[in-house]
């Protein structure tokens, strides 16, 4: 049930015209307190503790070469 809700609500944010990475955000944040058993305080937490990891903008920013190749 919980998965279905996310989804759905998911998909009615981005059919409203949401981008995908705020609808995704919105999305879980909404599903979480209804299924969640953990509060809002140590989801908050837990994301400012993991912030610092460097394995998190390791991905955007070894795609960004690839977006913007060099001119010839």
């Amino acid at each position: 049930m919980t998965i279905a809700c996310l989804f759905v609500l998911l998909f009615v944010l981005m059919f409203l015209g949401m981008p995908i990475a705020i609808a995704l955000g919105l999305s879980s944040l909404l599903t979480l307190p209804f299924f969640g058993h953990d509060s809002l305080a140590s989801l908050a937490l837990t994301l400012f503790e993991t912030a610092d990891h460097f394995t998190l903008p390791a991905p955007p920013f070894s795609l960004l070469p690839v977006a913007f190749p060099p001119p010839p």
